[in-house]
């Protein structure tokens, strides 16, 4: 066998190696993923985040950010979800809040639909950022 048709046989059992593993990566990382924009409120105006909802099976993971907040640096907000409060996350010095929930790590995640709503406020109760899924 030449050294070209040696080298073509290994590029081609080479190539059918990683196409037969690709479905299982797929499938591990399946699912679905929704995201939403979190606009700021009138009283903070500036305010931008987004949050994002994946189920996978029984899995689910939440994930909500919160930016330009750099007035509430070194105090925590708090994060609603559907009404409910989730969490109340320091922001840190650049202005930044977030909340990270996962099944997977044995963590209680609010069950997200459309109409579902996420607001950040502040402990005071006003209105920083919020979105609908």
């Amino acid at each position: 066998m030449s050294l070209t048709r040696r080298t073509a046989t290994l590029l081609i059992a080479a190539i059918a190696a990683v196409s037969l593993t690709a479905p299982l990566a797929q499938a591990k990382g399946g699912g679905t993923t929704h995201q939403i924009a979190l606009h700021g409120s009138a009283s903070f105006p500036g305010a931008s985040g987004k949050a994002v909802s994946k189920v996978n099976g029984a899995e689910r993971e939440l994930q909500i950010e919160v930016e330009h907040i750099r007035a509430l640096a070194g105090k925590h907000v708090n994060v609603f979800v559907n009404g409910s409060r989730l969490a109340s996350p320091l922001v840190n010095s650049f202005g930044v809040a977030r909340v990270e929930r996962r099944t997977e790590a044995g963590q209680s995640v609010p069950t997200i639909r459309n109409g579902s709503t996420v607001r950040v406020r502040t402990l005071g109760g006003t209105l920083i950022a919020s979105g609908t899924f």
